[in-house]
C-alpha cells in the first residue's frame, strides 16, 4: 500500500532534513516560487535584521537600490543615516508602519509631521527617530527633509525590481488622535510619552494580512513588474507591553507574522517567502546561531542565511565572497562580539530595556 508521501524528495521529511550539514543542504527554501538574477534591483526594508541582510547582499555582489543619498555639501563623516536602507526610513518593524509610509509617499494620506525638539536643540522626526541621528536644525528643515524622504520612497517603489520586507514585530504604539503608528514608543528615544495620546496596539494575523495586502496593492499599482519577498526576523522582542513574559510575547508575535506571510504567499503569484526565521530558530541549528544575549543573531547565523539565500535565490552570485565586512573588529576583539554590538546598536528596541 502506498501513500502520497512515498517517493517525495528528502526536504519533505524531518529526518532527512535535520541531517543537513548546512542550511542549503537542509533544503529550507525548496518551495520557492522564483529566483533572481544579478541584474535585479533589490529594495530591502524592515526590522533591524533587514539592515544586515541589505549590507550582506551588497557585499556579495547584489544590486541594492539607493534613492536617498547624502548631498555633496553634507559632511561625509556626519551621523546622517544614509546608506542603511534604499531610503532613509530606518527600521520598519511592522507591516502597519510600512503601509502608512507608502500611503504617505503616494499621496494616499497626508504626510505625518510629528517632530519634537531634542535636548541638544535638534529636531527629531518621530517616525524615524534614529534613522537621522544628527537630527535637524529647525522644524522647517525637518518638514522639508520628510517631504524629500517621501519622494525618495516613491522613487524606490517605482524603480525597484524586488521589495524584500522583513517582518519584525506585532506590538506597536499609535498616535490615537492622528491615527498613525510609531516605530518605537515616544519617550524611549525622543519626545515624551503621553497616555492621553499614545496608545498600545498588538496586531493579530488578520491585521497584518490586511496591512500587507495594502502594501502589495500599492506596489503593484506603481510598479507592475516588482516582486515581493517576505521574511520574518528571528530577533526576539527586547521588551513587551503585554502583561506576560517577553518570551511568550516573542513566540506569539513571530507566529502571527509567519502565519500572515503565509497567507500573502498563498494569495499572490508575485509574493514569496524566504525562511530566514526557520534557518536561525530551527531545532536543526541546535542554538548555534544566537549571540551571547540569546536574542540577536550571530555573524555565523547571518552567514548561514545569506549562503542559503544566494544558493537558492541568486545562483549567479552563489560562489562570490563578501567584500570586507562591517563592522570590523578592533585589534584583540572577538569579531563575533563586534558583530553583536553592531546588531544591538542598529536596533531601536534596545532603548526599551533601560538595563
Amino acid at each position: 500500500m502506498t501513500t502520497p508521501y512515498d517517493g517525495q524528495p528528502a526536504h519533505r521529511f524531518w529526518k532527512a532534513s535535520s541531517r543537513g550539514a548546512d542550511a542549503t543542504a537542509a533544503g529550507f527554501d525548496a518551495g520557492r516560487k522564483f529566483a533572481f538574477a544579478k541584474a535585479d534591483l533589490f529594495a530591502p526594508a524592515g526590522s533591524c535584521f533587514a539592515q544586515h541582510f541589505a549590507r550582506e547582499l551588497a557585499a556579495r555582489g547584489g544590486r541594492v537600490l539607493a534613492t536617498e543619498s547624502r548631498h555633496p555639501l553634507e559632511p561625509a563623516d556626519a551621523a546622517l543615516g544614509y546608506g542603511v536602507f534604499p531610503a532613509r526610513f530606518g527600521n520598519i518593524y511592522t507591516a502597519r508602519h510600512l503601509r502608512e509610509l507608502l500611503e504617505q509617499a503616494f499621496g494616499e494620506r497626508d504626510p505625518v509631521r510629528d517632530f519634537v525638539l531634542r535636548e541638544d536643540g535638534r529636531w527629531v522626526d518621530q517616525l524615524r527617530p534614529r534613522a537621522v541621528p544628527a537630527g535637524f536644525a529647525s522644524r522647517a528643515h525637518a518638514i522639508a527633509d520628510r517631504d524629500h524622504h517621501l519622494t525618495a520612497v516613491r522613487r524606490m517603489v517605482e524603480s525597484m525590481g524586488v521589495l524584500v520586507f522583513t517582518l519584525g514585530l506585532t506590538e506597536t504604539w499609535e498616535n490615537a488622535p492622528g491615527g498613525y503608528a510609531y516605530p518605537i514608543v515616544p519617550g524611549a528615544v525622543a519626545g515624551a510619552f503621553d497616555p492621553a495620546i499614545h496608545r498600545f496596539a498588538n496586531a493579530r494575523v488578520a491585521d497584518v494580512v490586511a496591512d500587507l495586502e495594502r502594501v502589495v496593492a500599492l506596489v503593484a499599482a506603481r510598479n507592475a513588474g516588482a516582486r515581493v519577498l517576505l521574511t520574518v526576523s528571528p530577533v526576539g522582542l527586547a521588551a513587551t507591553a503585554e502583561a506576560r513574559s517577553v518570551m511568550v510575547s516573542t513566540a506569539a508575535s513571530k507566529g502571527i507574522l509567519r502565519a500572515a506571510a503565509d497567507e500573502l504567499v498563498r494569495s499572490h503569484a508575485h509574493v514569496d517567502y524566504f525562511p530566514s526565521f526557520e534557518i536561525i530558530t530551527g531545532a536543526w541549528a541546535r542554538g548555534r546561531f544566537w549571540a551571547e544575549d540569546l536574542r540577536e543573531v550571530s555573524a555565523e547565523g547571518v552567514d548561514a542565511v545569506m549562503a542559503a539565500f544566494m544558493a537558492s535565490r541568486l545562483p549567479e552570485l552563489a560562489g562570490s565572497s563578501p567584500s570586507p565586512a562591517a563592522p570590523s573588529a578592533s585589534p584583540g576583539t572577538d569579531p563575533s562580539d563586534a558583530f553583536a554590538a553592531a546588531l544591538d546598536a542598529a536596533c531601536d528596541e534596545r532603548f526599551l530595556d533601560r538595563s
